[in-house]
Order: C-alpha cells, then sequence, then structure tokens
C-alpha cells in the first residue's frame, strides 16, 4: 500500500516537471464553471475480464489545439500496453495551442506538447532533477529520454515531427512507457 501511494506521488511529481518544462506561459483556459477548456474529457479503460465500456464526454473540436492525449489510445489498447486499467483519464488544457495533459486515477499521466519545445523540456528536466536521472534513448521518434527515478518510476519523453509525447508512470518501467510512447506517436 505505501509502495503504491509514493508511486502515485513520484508519477504526479515527474508530470509536474513535464508540466514546468513547458514553454510559454500557464494560458489556463478555464470557462465559468471550472471545466477547462470548457470541456472535460473522461476515459475509463476497458477492463477486459469485466467488459467494461469507455465513456467520453467532449467538447467542439479546435483545429489549433494539440491533440488530446485521453484519446490518442483507445482505452482497451491502453490498459493492454499498461498490463492493467489506468482508471479514468481527465483531459487538462492548461494551453491548447501548445501542450494538453491526461492524468488517470492511477497516476499514469500522458502529455502532448509541440515539437520545437523538446529540446527546451529536456534541458529544463535536466536541471530540475540531475543530469544523471536522464538518459538518452535511441530508436523512438526523432529523439526520446527515459527519466529514471527508481523502481520503475519514471517518464519517458518522445520528439515525432509536430509533436513530442510524454509518459509518467507509477510503475512499470521504461519498457511500458516506451511502448505507450510509440503507440502516442504511431496516432499523431
Amino acid at each position: 500500500m505505501r509502495t503504491t501511494v509514493r508511486r502515485q506521488v513520484v508519477a504526479s511529481a515527474l508530470g509536474a516537471a513535464l508540466l514546468l518544462s513547458a514553454c510559454g506561459g500557464d494560458d489556463d483556459d478555464t470557462d465559468a464553471g471550472g471545466d477547462p477548456g470548457g470541456a472535460t474529457t473522461t476515459t475509463a479503460a476497458a477492463d477486459a475480464a469485466a467488459g467494461a465500456t469507455t465513456t467520453t464526454t467532449a467538447a467542439p473540436v479546435d483545429e489549433d489545439a494539440v491533440p488530446d492525449p485521453c484519446t490518442l489510445i483507445p482505452a482497451p489498447e491502453l490498459a493492454l500496453l499498461l498490463a492493467g486499467d489506468p482508471g479514468a483519464g481527465t483531459s487538462s488544457a492548461y494551453d491548447p495551442e501548445q501542450r494538453r495533459i491526461c492524468s488517470y486515477a492511477s497516476g499514469v499521466i500522458l502529455a502532448v506538447e509541440l515539437a520545437d519545445h523538446y529540446d527546451m523540456a529536456i534541458d529544463i528536466i535536466r536541471d530540475e532533477t540531475g543530469e544523471d536521472s536522464v538518459r538518452e534513448v535511441s530508436g523512438v521518434g526523432n529523439a526520446a529520454v527515459w527519466q529514471d527515478v527508481g523502481d520503475e518510476v519514471g517518464q519517458f519523453i518522445a520528439q515525432g515531427d509536430d509533436y513530442f509525447v510524454g509518459v509518467t508512470l507509477p510503475a512499470g518501467g521504461q519498457d511500458v512507457a516506451q511502448v505507450v510512447a510509440e503507440a502516442m506517436l504511431a496516432a499523431l
């Protein structure tokens, strides 16, 4: 129990590091109802054994917005990649023209941001967590890194042509995060 809580706290901290590393201001597009971007997308990953389904509530699509990471990988596929149900996902549009985040109940965080912010994001993460915590990974997208915080907790960041993706995991390690990042890049 204590390990699970620790992993969720670490995953949240890594996700926050990714958010802090993003370029641009924090243009919170919260409407009067407190809903980021005017809508929230919630996805419940299907539990194949129980036959659960995916529930989505969405707003009109903004053509200039970065793709919503909650919708990139279908819930049943994400559950298979993670070897477990990540729980409900909540989409956040801190600056929908630059970056979007999907936070899952399990502590998994998926992010999509403009590709030209990749180098600055990695530099900031290295500055904040230490050079040794970030390792280059070859063969994924145009560039990729794994940030390891121990006990299979960390984040995988991979750059594609138009966007870079971030996968923060409270458990599962680099191999699982890399597979999810590759699926996200393929969906973009």
